[in-house]
């Protein structure tokens, strides 16, 4: 190779390099005055997007009946226990929540107070969802009324990931010249379990035939449900599904407009608001099938057993309370 071809090739090479070195732009990119050179970031195409966060369960209204007793009655408490339980995020916290209890054409004299009330359902992080599992009435008079409504809430925790609770709230109501309103709200507590449960609350919290909402097993897990009771639920689960709704909190302490006091308080007692998968309410459940369900928990051992129909025999009973539930009741502690 001659001496010029040989400058010639040799600039060549000299000039790919500086543009191989230099930016996009056919120039060197600028380093900021006094900090190092800037790092770039690995492309997308050659590492993993961060996952993205489980989405929360979506809202399901709770679903209601043409034979329903009070429909205002339910329907004014469903409705608004799951308005103030279920948010999108960003609107967490007190305000927003009496703008939703406001939005269920609650009176604004109430708003602040039931909101307050309602705490424990608005402590479930930066966006929720709540499903009512059973609506039942706790009581019925000619101008107040109590639904039994138990939940479950999905909440997100502040790491991200979702979290699962719940509560049985009892509504109270009263009956105002525009119809029934939301006076009251009393949230279940749910009191610490058993360090030692024993096998008698494991088998029936871990019977895949007893469905219990969140209260209810937290009853059970702190040994607030009897013994027999207890018993009766394992029999019965040997012949039926069972969906309980109430054990002993969020029911009223005393059997409603009376001074005596109810068998859920003294832990004698549970709800059952559907069996085999039928709701007691729904007009489409057999006759039979509800009717044998108490004439069986009878047999188990319960001394009061309510239910939508008066079956003629001593210890049955109905009411219009009872058209949504079962009552099965014991008169012992062992």
């Amino acid at each position: 190779m001659t001496e010029p071809a040989r400058r010639v090739l040799l600039a060549a090479v000299a000039g790919a390099a500086a543009a191989i070195a230099g930016c996009t732009s056919g120039g060197k990119e600028p380093t900021p005055t006094g900090s190092s050179p800037v790092t770039r970031a690995p492309s997308s195409g050659n590492s993993p997007s961060p996952s993205p966060p489980d989405p929360l369960p979506s809202a399901s209204p709770w679903p209601f009946v043409r034979t329903e007793v009070e429909p205002q009655v339910k329907g004014a408490a469903v409705r608004l226990l799951e308005a103030l339980g279920t948010w999108p995020r960003g609107q967490e916290g007190v305000a927003p929540a009496k703008e939703r209890a406001a939005a269920q054409d609650v009176p604004a004299g109430s708003v602040p107070h039931l909101v307050t009330q309602a705490q424990p359902l608005l402590d479930a992080g930066p966006e929720a969802t709540t499903r009512v599992i059973a609506a039942q009435y706790g009581g019925l008079l000619s101008a107040r009324a109590s639904v039994l409504v138990a939940l479950r809430q999905w909440g997100r925790a502040a790491e991200g990931k979702v979290e699962d609770g719940g509560v049985t709230v009892d509504v109270r109501l009263t009956r105002a010249a525009s119809g029934w309103e939301v006076s009251e709200l009393y949230p279940s507590r749910a009191a610490k379990p058993l360090a030692r449960p024993g096998t008698l609350i494991e088998q029936v919290v871990g019977h895949d035939r007893i469905r219990l909402p969140p209260a209810a097993e937290a009853d059970i897990r702190a040994g607030q449900l009897r013994p027999k009771p207890l018993r009766a639920l394992l029999t019965l689960a040997e012949t039926y599904e069972i969906d309980v709704s109430v054990v002993h909190t969020g029911h009223p302490r005393n059997v409603f407009g009376t001074d005596r006091l109810s068998d859920h308080t003294r832990m004698r007692a549970f709800d059952v608001w559907a069996v085999d998968g039928h709701a007691v309410i729904d007009p489409a459940t057999s006759d039979a099938l509800i009717d044998g369900f108490m004439r069986a928990a009878a047999k188990a051992g319960a001394y009061n057993v309510g239910g939508p129909r008066q079956l003629g025999l001593p210890g049955f009973f109905s009411d219009r309370v009872h058209r949504d539930h079962l009552h099965v009741a014991f008169d012992s502690d062992v």
